[in-house]
């Protein structure tokens, strides 16, 4: 699919500086266009890449204009954002086990950035003391509709969650999304008891597949994401918040096959392939048909608040 150069002037977009060092001083990696709808660039002094300028709002702030039918049929409303949730809960199995043995009586877990809340419910069935903050309010209502847990449709800046009050916090696929992922790190850090644990999930820019596929690579190609993260920096930006690394691991995902195809397609920055792919899909029922991948570009980490 080939992305169109955006329609806007330049001076009415947001510029920004690197969110590790603060630097003002990168290259293009990839013009507007040519990999997402926003310019692609590198800090020259620490290596973050990250989209500047920023011509499309972020998504936090496109998500408050919901649609209120999906409160009550999020299966029928949006079937593909439903069951990539459901089906992704099991790609969380092993770390419900790890944080268990970390927090044998459970406690307090905060989920930012819920959606539908399936691996909330998850959680909650574990045992744990569960609450999910989503800025999309639909969303935050069909968590309380069908599984009859607590969202709130806000931000974690604005929420007024008392500091040193959770035990986990749960970040999964969001920090890429967010204007200032420091910030966010350090709100985190701020309601995190002593010695408790973030587990922080995003995709990965040192992986093979970006090497090979550069701005085809799929997760580059998503117009909502800002930030792009290697493993370096993304370790070096959550210890400069004040959280220490405890464990890293690079995983897969679960998806259907009509997914799978969509992904291909959005490599091929044809929009004529990827219709022809999405319909051969769906005319084949590639949407029951599930696998778990993993390219190894994705990035799980754990890291801990001292205490």
């Amino acid at each position: 699919m080939t992305a169109s150069a955006p329609n806007v002037l330049e001076s009415a977009a947001t510029f920004v500086t690197c969110n590790l060092c603060g630097a003002d001083d990168a290259e293009t990696l990839f013009e507007a266009g040519q990999a997402q709808i926003n310019r692609i660039v590198k800090c020259r002094q620490c290596g973050l890449m990250y989209s500047n300028p920023r011509i499309r709002p972020v998504d936090q702030e496109l998500v408050k204009d919901y649609d209120p039918q999906l409160t009550k049929d999020a299966e029928e409303y949006d079937p593909a954002r439903f069951e990539k949730e459901r089906v992704q809960v099991r790609d969380y199995r092993d770390t419900l086990k790890y944080l268990a043995e970390l927090y044998p009586n459970r406690g307090r877990l905060l989920e930012l950035g819920c959606g539908m809340g399936f691996l909330l419910k998850a959680l909650s069935d574990d045992g744990w003391d569960v609450l999910g903050i989503e800025p999309d309010r639909g969303f935050c209502q069909y968590v309380e509709l069908k599984h009859g847990l607590k969202a709130l449709p806000t931000l974690l800046e604005d929420s007024g969650i008392p500091d040193e009050s959770m035990d986990v916090v749960v970040f999964l696929h969001v920090i890429e999304h967010v204007p200032d992922p420091l910030k966010t790190l350090q709100s985190i850090r701020r309601v995190l008891k002593p010695g408790g644990h973030l587990v922080l999930e995003t995709p990965r820019y040192d992986s093979l597949m970006f090497k090979l596929l550069r701005h085809r690579e799929r997760s580059v190609s998503c117009d909502g994401h800002i930030y792009f993260f290697t493993t370096e920096t993304l370790r070096k930006l959550c210890e400069k918040a004040g959280l220490q690394s405890r464990q890293i691991r690079y995983v897969g995902r679960s998806l259907n096959l009509d997914k799978l195809a969509y992904n291909i397609g959005v490599m091929t920055k044809n929009e004529p392939i990827l219709n022809g792919l999405l319909m051969l899909s769906r005319k084949l029922g590639f949407r029951k048909i599930h696998v778990k991948l993993n390219a190894r570009d994705m990035q799980r980490v754990v890291v801990q608040k001292p205490a």
